[in-house]
């Protein structure tokens, strides 16, 4: 019997816990005095595209959320009522719903529409639907939807057009929902109206709703309202025309009353009937193709052209602040020790709440880097720097003076070892010295950058606090002598979104004044003083790509990862603690390819118990509900130490005791993590929730490191009787990459770590800065490995991820999905950018490519290779 006779049969006796249709039902009318179930217009998705049912059933999972009728994700849900039996009706339609396991995560009872004029292969006999009424009920509310539903299945012409061309609200009408006429009431258009349809290909973004607006405004004296369907907003207001939501091809009625109602309505419609996005070419400005990216300025001329190396994309053009940093002259000798001491102690505890402040405030703006200052503060509580200062000062000296002497000791300590990594925490050393200094001696925070005009900043080099602070002020891009492209400023720059240059050398802030006009642009890695009016053309149009380019990526986030010829790539997220979480969805991303659960063990003083890991990951997965959330075992150590754990020195760090290693040889450690992740599991089954987490091991180089650490994994989760979780490893030693043909047979997915990867191939540390333009991503003998871990997976059914920074940059995003990896982890910034060129190019031609990429022995031949993206169509 179909899904469709049992529902109007009253034979649909799934559970007693689903609604059961009456044996005749009764079709509602508008005159019914029975209240009906409200659907709401914002529910009713129209002109959809996806590449199958799940997507489909995903897509109205997602608005049901959004609407607050579920408690978490519902697709699976829905999916497992599918698999239990076909939701399909007749004449393409469909009434998917969730299952009786379920019940409890609905809110409250509500329907979500969604039309497929494509349509989506519901099932194996070839049906297709092409409009979906999705469910998510506890009661009977519903059932009134349901009986209109026979009129709707049994009218194969009425079917076809609500499925293909019908409005929202005359798909409302269809299902008997007297809100509708309520709602047209409150919309109405004033007495001069006409329609007009989007040809802009990104719909009403911000800058057609700019265009729109600004023109409007120029008629003060008249008011004109925009209408998508049942919404009419102010046409003078930007920010209201962008909530209409209207997409390309949508109907809008433009409308007005007074003394200019008509030429307005006239101008109005034309602008849009031309195409907002046109009058980009006609000024000149470069338009975004995904496929080409930003470029840079060619042949840039100026007083001065200072090249340096790029920190963070973009470009921009401003007048320059050179900033140089007060010093401070430190009184030596004291009278009082008890009272310097006291005085330290003060210095100590309030600088260590300022660094509380900073990191609160980087959580806004860019989460996953806030962990600077969490670093920063354990320096306050470090017990042998605090002593130091502390004898410092018995010997009668001043607070100030002994604690800087304190942190300089630190400070030359570091900056005399080898290893760059570690070198590098001398910055965050020297600026936590500065603070506590200042703090002493009422110097407030030694910096004040300007806030009345836009500026581009040149200085010597920028502390992390002084970066944070950036976020605050009219900054355009940062150039500084010093410091690497991963230094803690450069990461800065890059989550807040400001285009930045390092290491131009010495020497270049007495060449420079203040306000004089300059281009940075870090494409090319170049400052550009005084530029040429060529140069500065240039300049304005590519200010204006970029624009555009963050523009058309964010207007289309939310669109699935799939090429032109239908293979979809999984686009997800890079995490390091429970907060990061929102961001993911915020930025499109489909769940957390990477959780770094470091984040839970660096920024604590001993062990975090089992029921605080439990709870950290709680809250991600609150955020996320059955999405896939990848959670990586303790990276500890290399350059991640942790104060709790005794780790002796090694003399190469990162070819010691790291990683898995470190978690086999604290076994109590590694059992305590997994039983947090398991339980975690276990709570989102309680909650009706299926679980999306994966267990990840890091740092395998051996078929027997990956067996131990599973055998303890499936220990762990029987004592607990967890639910099956999968096991997965991380690719990022070449032995690991050599033996993936052996490792697929038992693992159930590879996770790509590119940036140990490719420093371990190499023998190159990426961070080093003699060696990081050598550690090259592109290089020859890295993509036979990627290529190999591939191929071995697929020979075993098993899939392959990327979860380093290698899949950010558009040409490598290229190269591996041309490989054949099915998953990109991005930090969530980076998602609409990387979701945006997959659906603008073609997988069988990514994948000719690669293989032409791996027939080359040169990273120079590869990058020209790629140069040129139009074969990629």
């Amino acid at each position: 019997m179909s899904f469709f006779k049992k529902i109007f049969s009253g034979k649909h006796q799934t559970d007693a816990s689903e609604p059961t249709a009456p044996a005749s039902p009764e079709v509602m009318t508008e005159s019914d005095p029975k209240p009906g179930l409200t659907i709401s217009l914002d529910d009713i998705l129209i002109r959809q595209s996806v590449a199958s049912k799940d997507e489909a059933l995903k897509l109205l999972a997602e608005q049901m959320l959004k609407s607050g009728y579920v408690a978490a994700d519902y697709s699976s849900a829905l999916k497992a009522r599918e698999a239990q039996v076909s939701t399909y009706l007749l004449n393409g339609v469909a009434i998917p719903h969730g299952n009786a396991e379920a019940k409890n995560l609905v809110l409250k009872t509500g329907i979500v529409v969604a039309q497929f004029p494509q349509g989506v292969e519901w099932n194996d006999r070839g049906e297709t639907v092409h409009l979906a009424v999705g469910i998510a009920a506890n009661s009977d509310e519903h059932l009134q939807v349901l009986s209109k539903l026979t009129n709707v299945v049994m009218d194969e012409t009425l079917a076809k057009k609500l499925g293909s061309t019908a409005s929202a609200i005359e798909i409302a009408e269809a299902l008997g929902q007297d809100v509708t006429h309520e709602t047209i009431a409150t919309a109405e258009d004033f007495p001069c109206c006409r329609q007009v349809r989007i040809i802009d290909k990104a719909g009403m973004h911000a800058r057609p709703a700019t265009l729109l607006a600004e023109q409007a405004a120029e008629y003060s004296d008249t008011d004109i309202r925009i209408r998508f369907g049942n919404k009419a907003v102010n046409a003078k207001s930007m920010a209201s025309i962008l909530t209409l939501g209207a997409s390309f091809e949508d109907e809008l009625v433009i409308s007005a009353q007074g003394p200019q109602a008509e030429t307005a309505v006239s101008h109005l419609t034309d602008m849009l009937a031309q195409g907002l996005d046109n009058d980009a070419e006609v000024s000149g400005n470069a338009s975004y193709n995904p496929l080409q990216g930003l470029k840079f300025i060619e042949n840039p001329q100026g007083r001065l052209v200072i090249k340096g190396a790029a920190a963070s994309p973009g470009i921009a053009c401003a007048g320059i602040y050179v900033f140089k940093e007060e010093e401070l002259h430190l009184q030596k000798t004291a009278t009082d020790p008890k009272e310097e001491l006291l005085a330290l102690d003060t210095a100590l505890n309030r600088a260590f709440d300022q660094l509380n402040e900073l990191y609160q405030q980087m959580q806004k703006s860019a989460p996953a880097d806030a962990a600077i200052f969490k670093a920063q503060q354990q320096l306050l509580r470090d017990d042998s720097i605090v002593a130091t200062a502390k004898d410092i000062i018995r010997e009668g000296y001043k607070a100030a003076w002994s604690w800087d002497r304190a942190l300089k000791d630190q400070i030359a300590a570091l900056e005399a070892l080898e290893d760059e990594r570690i070198k590098a925490r001398a910055a965050d050393m020297y600026d936590v010295a500065q603070r506590v200094a200042r703090i002493l001696e009422n110097k407030g925070d030694g910096f004040q950058f300007p806030h009345d005009r836009d500026f581009i900043l040149v200085a010597s080099e920028l502390t992390p606090s002084q970066t944070a602070y950036l976020d605050q002020v009219p900054i355009k891009a940062i150039c500084t002598e010093l410091g690497g492209p991963n230094s803690h400023m450069a990461i800065l720059a890059r989550a807040l979104g400001i285009p930045a240059i390092v290491g131009t050398g010495t020497g270049l802030l007495e060449r420079l004044t203040d306000e004089q006009t300059a281009v940075l642009d870090a494409q090319s890695a170049t400052l550009v003083v005084e530029p040429d009016e060529q140069t500065r053309v240039q300049a304005d149009q590519l200010i204006q790509a970029w624009k555009d380019i963050q523009d058309v990526e964010n207007s289309q986030k939310f669109e699935s990862a799939v090429t032109t010829d239908g293979v979809g790539i999984e686009v997800v997220c890079n995490i390091a603690k429970p907060q990061d979480a929102q961001s993911v969805l915020d930025n499109g991303g489909e769940g957390v390819g990477l959780l770094r659960t470091e984040f839970m063990f660096e920024a604590s003083t001993v062990e975090p118990t089992v029921d605080e890991q439990f709870e950290s990951l709680k809250q991600i997965v609150s955020v996320l509900g059955s999405r896939q959330l990848i959670v990586r075992t303790a990276d500890i150590g290399g350059d991640k130490p942790v104060s709790w754990l005794h780790m002796p020195h090694e003399d190469n760090p990162f070819l010691g005791v790291r990683g898995i290693r470190l978690s086999l040889r604290n076994e109590a450690m590694f059992r305590n993590q997994l039983k947090a992740i398991y339980r975690t599991a276990m709570w989102q089954h309680e909650q009706q929730v299926s679980s999306g987490i994966h267990i990840m091991f890091p740092m395998i180089a051996k078929l027997s490191e990956w067996q131990v650490a599973r055998d303890i994994a499936e220990q762990v989760r029987q004592e607990l009787s967890a639910p099956v979780l999968p096991l997965g490893i991380m690719i990022e030693v070449p032995s690991a990459a050599l033996l993936a043909d052996h490792l697929a047979k038992e693992v159930d997915f590879f996770s790509i770590g590119s940036n140990d990867l490719t420093q371990y191939t190499l023998a190159m540390d990426r961070l080093h800065p003699q060696l990081a333009a050598e550690a090259d991503s592109y290089s020859p003998a890295l993509l036979k490995l990627i290529d190999m871990t591939v191929k071995a997976a697929k020979a075993h059914g098993k899939w392959v991820g990327v979860c380093g920074n290698m899949a950010a940059d558009p040409d490598m995003a290229s190269i591996l999905v041309g490989l054949g990896v099915s998953e990109l982890s991005v930090s969530p910034a980076n998602v609409p950018a990387v979701k945006l060129l997959i659906r603008s190019v073609a997988h069988a031609k990514l994948h000719e490519k690669a293989t032409k990429a791996l027939q080359l022995g040169h990273s120079r031949e590869i990058r020209k290779l790629y140069e040129d993206r139009s074969d990629l169509l």
